[in-house]
């Protein structure tokens, strides 16, 4: 600093006043801090808030701003499913289901005539075979029945489901074990 800075009127002044002023300010806001604290202790706050117009408030609110601002998984997470099921009245619920609609609706989704018959058609296949399958087992113990009757021989060879072979006799002699003996 300079002799003519230190001595200077003007500039001495205005150190002087930019000195007062942040001074002043620190004062002043010390001053505001604690006379606010001292009117808002002595105020009733409950009958201050009870003047406020709450709807007004509310019409000012930017719900869809709020709502972009939500993460609804977080909120998810927190909710008690199983507590609001055990609050819900099912009864009520069903009461309220019209179960007509409801059923024209499913039965155009589907094409229930198809599966009638695919069904249908699949079980009576089944029938079929296992009645086919029902006829050639009692076909075949009528044709051994009428082998061992008639005393034939097991055209095939011993042991294949036919013939006198399954009756005791064997396939190259020809006549039941008791004419063998003879």
């Amino acid at each position: 600093m300079t002799w003519y800075r230190a001595v200077h009127p003007f500039d001495t002044a205005g150190r002087l006043a930019r000195f007062a002023l942040g001074t002043v300010a620190d004062v002043t806001d010390t001053l505001i801090r604690g006379l606010t604290a001292a009117v808002v202790d002595r105020m009733d706050l409950d009958e201050l808030v009870s003047r406020v117009d709450v709807n007004r408030v509310a019409d000012r609110v930017d719900v869809n701003r709020i709502a972009d601002r939500v993460e609804v998984d977080l909120v998810a997470r927190r909710v008690d499913v199983d507590r609001i099921a055990a609050r819900l009245n099912l009864d009520a619920v069903l009461a309220r289901v019209d179960l007509v609609i409801l059923t024209k609706g499913v039965l155009e989704e589907i094409d229930l005539g198809r599966i009638v018959r695919d069904t249908g058609g699949g079980m009576a296949d089944e029938t079929v075979h296992g009645l086919r399958a029902r006829s050639m087992r009692a076909d075949q113990r009528v044709n051994r029945l009428a082998d061992r009757l008639l005393r034939r021989p097991d055209p095939a060879g011993a042991g294949t489901g036919t013939g006198a072979a399954t009756a005791g006799v064997p396939a190259d002699e020809g006549g039941p074990p008791h004419e063998q003996a003879r």
